[in-house]
């Protein structure tokens, strides 16, 4: 069949795409114009196999972009996108031979040739990832390499979620009702307990990085920040972290990270669920990092009068500055909402859900299997989740906003003391103690330097 260059042009891509064996092509195309399409044209020829589902519709918009390569990765093909973070990407796959769906998170080839440590900090959550087997932390699959012209890309195999992120469920529906809230959050300590007891610390607990699937089960994600027991950071910055839920000893040194800093930024993400606000907003980031570290959140019951006292005590008991006085464990954290759960919840949604309430057993999904497959195998990042390092740029064709996408390499910024303490764009008042400090501070001071200056003097030092 002679084709227009413009169908050449596509023809060419589709053959040396991998995504169909290449003699195969011609016969492709014919089966399509006998279909009645008109193959002068090569959108209706590309639509036409999005329709009978040899193509995703991901797929096909790249090869009409004049794509070749890069939908193939060792045994698994690309079938879309799922996010985009500030290190990596995450797409939508499927085994070539199990047509088992999967997300693939992939390393830039800029990232890995130009910093070790970027490299070093993907293999290590490869690694975290690994080591745990929890009904509640997105298993892992698969670590691998292949080559794409020169270029070898690094990528990690995981779990697919078919679900939704906290943050976009509150998005979505708004603050949550309280055993909905406890729930979630119980299914989220239950898995970072499971962590912490393998000595992994998550260090960036947020909405975006908890996904709930259709069955009500919460899964855990994004350990490219984790800190194992034996491994110190690769990172020279000693900060790491989302800075509306970073807690305060974490802000100082992420080094120094352990169980109760993930108690702290679960606090943080308990708080938001509920109310549909973070702690502390406005400000810069440095501003907002001085807030968690001097400043107590509005007391929950002030922005939800419908809250039960004891369910907004264990929230703020998790938010405590010194976490020698916060609850210690995500196990305590657990525990202490399954008790409140089994007070407060109505005897429908107890018998409900049985399992939920049970120990939640490495390796024992609670509340049946979740599917991990599309239902809409033409748009294959529809409805699914998984999160990269930041918030995901596109996921089901949102952008939930920037609340977790401060991810902190430096605390440095341009403002000045008096900038800070004048402004008007806090909703809680800076208190008389974090102004004192603030006056202390002068723009040749690093905010490093006086953060750590200042809580030494905050706490007696």
């Amino acid at each position: 069949m002679q084709y227009t260059r413009a169908v050449e042009d596509f023809v060419s891509c589709l053959r040396r795409s991998g995504l169909v064996p290449e003699k195969e092509v011609d016969a492709l195309v014919d089966r399509v114009a006998q279909t009645g399409v008109d193959v002068r044209d090569p959108k209706k020829i590309a639509a036409a196999l999005v329709r009978d589902e040899t193509l995703t519709q991901w797929q096909a918009e790249n090869l009409l972009r004049g794509k070749r390569r890069g939908f193939v990765l060792g045994k698994y093909r690309l079938l879309g996108l799922l996010g985009k973070g500030g290190n990596n990407t995450v797409y939508v796959a499927e085994h070539s031979l199990m047509r088992r769906r999967c997300a693939i998170k992939i390393l830039p080839t800029k990232s890995a040739s130009s910093s070790s440590s970027a490299l070093t900090r993907f293999q290590l959550e490869a690694r975290a990832v690994a080591l745990l087997d929890h009904t509640n932390i997105v298993r892992a699959y698969d670590l691998g390499q292949d080559k794409d012209g020169k270029m070898v890309v690094h990528f990690f195999v995981m779990e697919l979620v078919d679900g939704e992120s906290f943050e976009e469920r509150v998005t979505r529906e708004g603050p949550l009702p309280a055993v909905e809230a406890a729930n979630l959050i119980r299914q989220a300590a239950d898995g970072l307990a499971h962590a912490h007891k393998s000595g992994i610390i998550h260090r960036d607990i947020k909405p975006a990085n908890l996904l709930v699937d259709r069955q009500g089960v919460v899964k855990i994600l994004d350990l490219g920040l984790a800190k194992m027991s034996d491994i110190l950071s690769a990172d020279d910055s000693p900060v790491l972290g989302t800075a509306d839920f970073l807690a305060p000893e974490q802000a100082l040194d992420a080094k120094t990270a352990d169980a109760r800093s993930d108690v702290y930024s679960l606090g943080c993400t308990f708080y938001f669920i509920l109310c549909g606000q973070v702690p502390f907003s406005g400000g810069t980031l440095s501003e907002r990092l001085v807030r968690h570290l001097f400043e107590t959140p509005v007391n929950l019951s002030r922005r939800r009068a419908d809250l039960p006292a004891d369910l907004t005590s264990i929230v703020h008991r998790m938010l405590i500055k010194n976490p020698n006085e916060r609850i210690q464990t995500c196990a305590e954290v657990s525990s202490q909402l399954r008790t409140w759960l089994l007070k407060h919840a109505d005897q429908k949604w107890l018998r409900a859900n049985p399992a939920l309430l049970g120990t939640g057993r490495s390796g024992q999904r609670e509340g049946g299997e979740a599917p991990i497959i599309a239902a809409d195998d033409q748009s294959p990042a529809r409805g699914l989740s998984v999160a990269a390092s930041a918030t995901p740029a596109e996921l089901g064709g949102t952008t939930p906003g920037a609340l977790a996408s401060d991810l902190i390499p430096v605390m440095e910024h341009p403002g000045t003391a008096r900038g800070f303490l004048e402004a008007e764009e806090f909703q809680v008042p800076i208190s008389p103690v974090t102004r004192l400090l603030m006056k202390d501070r002068t723009e040749r001071t690093s905010w490093r330097t006086w953060l750590t200056r200042a809580s030494k003097k905050l706490r007696g030092g």
